[in-house]
């Protein structure tokens, strides 16, 4: 068989790195598979048709150039490609709009407003209540991965926050929930429709300092509580219901904030082509590699 792992020319920033794909490229050659890593902004001559699965492992790039990746993406749809994940799921995880989608259906989401035209007075609302100990919200793009454009607000900036949301377009406000600091956050990866693996990581935005680590600090997280178990399910369950065929791999990213009702507080979910830490787990990487050719091979995994 023949894969494609599909990658980016330069990634938005230059601390991103993709771990990730030169581990999956060794487990599928040592299957007998021809791992061929290819970037989809980079030679418009590639015949995407010609494998027998292109999977979208770091096309980061993609949050820079939105309307070229659409494009792309529209012809792999048409010319028939197996692309892992599927279309849906990638154009699901392109808009972070599919948060107050989640929240509707009963996932316990971090507060989540969704604007085109900001005002100070809605603006001033999404900020948590005074006395938090830490009063601040994060503005960041509808469409974006791996913190890229994210900003944090005081109730002081209030008017830089109406302007930078005003610039965005369309954009994604959130309280900062401050057990980040303190818990940390749980990265949840699944593969065919269960749970993989997971990761815990140090929070990215930390107050007076403006440089951003790619995924800090990512630890094996290897026991759930009951009480995760059951949110991740109904989260997992939500997210299903909202596509038509099941992903090959996303990651369900959390807050874990145990004064909360359910303990965990979904931030978002990585569909398009998350990081999965194969690092820390070798044997979740060999069974990633089986998925994508049992997929290749033309095997659609049971509904779960």
């Amino acid at each position: 068989m023949r894969i494609a792992l599909v990658t980016s020319r330069s990634f938005p920033e230059a601390n991103w790195h993709d771990g990730d794909t030169p581990l999956v490229a060794e487990q599928l050659t040592a299957r007998g598979a021809t791992a061929a890593v290819v970037t989809w902004d980079g030679d418009e001559s590639v015949d995407w048709a010609g494998y027998d699965a292109v999977v979208l492992q770091s096309p980061w790039s993609m949050w820079r150039q939105e309307a070229r990746f659409a494009a792309w993406l529209r012809a792999r749809q048409a010319e028939g490609t197996r692309l892992l994940n599927p279309a849906d799921a990638v154009a699901l995880g392109s808009d972070k709009r599919y948060l107050p989608r989640l929240g509707a259906a009963g996932v316990p989401i971090v507060p989540t407003l969704v604007v085109e035209r900001p005002t100070a007075g809605e603006l001033r609302e999404a900020f948590p209540p005074a006395g938090s100990p830490r009063r601040t919200v994060v503005a960041k793009p509808v469409a974006a991965g791996g913190a890229l454009g994210a900003r944090e607000f005081t109730i002081n900036e209030l008017p830089q926050l109406v302007a930078y949301a005003a610039e965005l377009g369309t954009a994604i406000i959130q309280p900062y929930v401050h057990a980040i600091d303190t818990h940390r956050e749980l990265g949840v990866l699944t593969l065919d429709g269960r749970v993989s693996h997971a990761i815990t990581k140090a929070a990215i935005l930390r107050p007076g300092d403006a440089t951003r680590a790619f995924h800090p600090d990512p630890q094996p997280y290897r026991s759930f509580t009951p009480r995760q178990e059951q949110v991740i399910t109904r989260s997992y369950a939500a997210l299903r219901g909202l596509l038509t065929r099941e992903p090959l791999a996303v990651r369900l990213d959390f807050i874990i904030a145990p004064d909360s009702p359910a303990g965990l507080l979904l931030l978002e979910v990585e569909m398009v082509a998350p990081v999965k830490f194969f690092a820390h787990f070798p044997a979740e990487c060999a069974a990633y590699a089986e998925a994508i050719l049992a997929r290749a091979g033309g095997v659609t995994p049971p509904r779960r």
